[in-house]
């Protein structure tokens, strides 16, 4: 990349969803939205950031608590690796146990993870909320996932609702929703992410003065 990991996230982070998504779009390629059903647990908290990547699954059937943490201590160690501006994308099909929670989110934001996005169950909201770390879930469970659940791989490519997302891709997400940029083209569609912004700024103030939308189109491009 031409500019450091921080900078490019940073950027992001500063673009709305919208604005990043009419990018891809622009450049002609791939709108890389998912499913609306991941919902945020900080409505007003925008997350940008580089793809860690989780691949989960069942343990069937359940097994009890000693042998459940040896099954699962890979995942925990998987906190250890995370670095500044990260974010994990967890992806858990078919399992009903709570896949994150507010103790690992402190591990996660310690070493610098932004955020979760979570293909799976979260647990622990209020303790979440608390202290400020942004997860886009799936759904909700209390249960407890030692002995029910394990880590199958991490660092691969995961999917969710369609989209292939590759470790290394930038991901922002906020109450619009989640779009995945691959990292080979993350510096071409946040410059023009950045140039669309810009026009909306100016086509901003001309609605408020009561400019037409069609002149504002027509003269900076967007709308």
């Amino acid at each position: 990349m031409g500019i450091t990991r921080e900078e490019l996230c940073s950027r992001y982070r500063s673009l709305p969803v919208p604005v990043v998504v009419d990018a891809l779009y622009q450049l002609g390629l791939a709108e890389q939205v998912l499913p609306s059903t991941l919902r945020p647990l900080l409505p007003e908290q925008r997350i940008a950031g580089v793809a860690y990547t989780v691949l989960g699954a069942p343990i069937e059937p359940w097994i009890e608590w000693g042998p459940g943490i040896e099954r699962i201590s890979s995942y925990l160690q998987v906190f250890e690796k995370l670095e500044p501006d990260s974010i994990m994308v967890s992806v858990n099909p078919d399992s009903s146990v709570g896949h994150f929670g507010e103790l690992t989110a402190n591990s996660a934001a310690a070493h610098g993870c932004v955020g979760v996005i979570l293909d799976g169950n979260l647990r622990d909201i209020g303790g979440l909320r608390q202290i400020g770390f942004q997860v886009f879930y799936r759904d909700v469970s209390p249960l407890n996932a030692i002995g029910r659940w394990e880590m199958v791989a991490s660092q691969v490519s995961v999917t969710i609702g369609g989209v292939t997302i590759n470790p290394g891709d930038v991901v922002i997400a906020e109450f619009d929703g989640v779009v995945v940029v691959p990292a080979d083209v993350a510096e071409q569609v946040l410059e023009a992410a950045e140039k669309i912004d810009g026009a909306e700024a100016k086509v901003r103030v001309e609605m408020q003065a009561g400019e037409s939308p069609l002149s504002s189109l027509e003269r900076h491009g967007h709308i």
